[in-house]
């Protein structure tokens, strides 16, 4: 609630050049996705502090905490995004420590290691995710299964593994009809949601010419 996903969203170019503000996981170009907003990230993309305010009360920490978030240094509009989260969530007491790393071993060395995030006390980390074959399956189970959670390389970087999502992902593997197959998508889209597990910012484009 606390995140401003305008100023995310500008970040990343805005809505020509970054994309539309994202309030689901899964883009709407992957098969089954759809549309939901249980964050108000379309219809407040200023964010709630109200609600976040009272979500910290919820969980504990009225007053906010301390926690880092990773970046790849040299991307600047990963950079601009990270330091758009910084002001937007520090209205509400969330302090980020911000810690930029290079591309090339972001994954092998720092956002991808669990013990390196742990250790070092980062609860948020940046990146982007454009599965190899668009479907529910293909974009939700290297980012959100819990038997995908490994020491370096890591793509499930919020360490979810929520028995919902994991059933879903098997029974999607083992589904031949389509249609049904595809349904799921929606399903693991919204656990992952309501777990809160990633914050989506946009649905970012890409230029492919011939």
């Amino acid at each position: 609630y606390a995140a401003n996903k305008t100023n995310l969203q500008t970040a990343y170019g805005g809505p020509v050049a970054g994309g539309a503000i994202a309030s689901t996981v899964a883009p709407p170009n992957v098969l089954g996705q759809k549309h939901f907003d249980l964050y108000e990230a379309t219809t407040k993309p200023g964010g709630d502090l109200t609600k976040a305010k009272a979500a910290l009360k919820t969980c504990g920490h009225p007053n906010g905490f301390t926690t880092g978030i990773t970046y790849r240094s040299d991307r600047p509009k990963e950079v601009a995004a990270a330091q758009a989260m910084q002001a937007s969530l520090a209205q509400v007491g969330i302090k980020l420590q911000l810690h930029g790393f290079p591309s090339g071993t972001y994954f092998s060395n720092f956002a991808g290691v669990p013990n390196y995030m742990h250790s070092h006390n980062i609860g948020i980390a940046m990146g982007g995710w454009a599965p190899d074959w668009p479907d529910g399956y293909g974009f939700f189970d290297f980012i959100t299964a819990g038997d995908t959670i490994s020491p370096a390389g890591n793509t499930n970087i919020e360490e979810l593994n929520d028995p919902v999502v994991n059933n879903d992902l098997a029974k999607m593997a083992s589904t031949q009809n389509a249609t049904q197959r595809n349904s799921y998508t929606a399903q693991i889209d919204m656990q992952v949601m309501k777990d809160a597990a990633i914050l989506p910012e946009v649905y970012a484009k890409s230029l492919l010419y011939r």
